[in-house]
C-alpha cells in the first residue's frame, strides 16, 4: 500500500520537526515547507493527499491565500488549518469556514495541538 503524502507548510522549524516524526511514525510521507511559495512548489512536484498549513507565514494572510490555491487546483484535496492567534484576532476560524471563498479549509484547530488530535483529524479527513 502506498503511504499517503502530507504537505505540512508553516514557519515554525520545530513544529515541523515534531510534527514530521509523528506524521512519518504513522505511516505518513511528509513533504514539509516553511512560507507559501516553497509549500505551492512542493505542492505541484509531489501531489500531495493532504496540506496542513499554517495562517500566519511571511504575511499574515498566506495561509488563507494558500489554501484558496490549493482548493482552484485541487478541490478534492482536505485542508487542515493551523493557527495560535484565534485569541489574539478574536476571529471563530471555524465558523469562518462556512464560508469557503474566505477560509476553504476542511479544518481547523489551535496551536498547540496534541499530537493525537492531528493524527486523528487527519485520518478522519483521509478516511483512513
Amino acid at each position: 500500500m502506498e503511504k499517503k503524502r502530507i504537505l505540512l507548510v508553516d514557519d515554525d522549524p520545530d513544529l515541523i520537526s515534531a510534527f514530521e516524526a509523528i506524521l512519518y511514525n504513522k505511516g505518513y510521507e511528509v513533504i514539509t515547507a516553511i512560507n507559501k511559495n516553497e509549500g505551492i512548489d512542493k505542492l505541484r512536484k509531489n501531489d500531495p493527499d493532504l496540506a496542513i498549513l499554517d495562517v500566519m507565514m511571511d504575511e499574515e494572510h498566506d495561509g488563507f491565500d494558500m489554501a484558496r490555491e490549493i482548493k482552484k487546483s485541487y478541490p478534492e484535496m482536505p485542508i487542515i488549518m493551523l493557527t495560535g492567534i484565534s485569541d489574539i484576532t478574536g476571529v471563530n476560524f471555524r465558523a469562518a469556514m462556512a464560508d469557503p471563498s474566505w477560509l476553504p479549509a476542511d479544518e481547523y484547530l489551535d496551536k498547540p495541538v496534541q499530537p493525537q488530535e492531528l493524527v486523528d483529524t487527519i485520518e478522519e479527513l483521509l478516511n483512513n
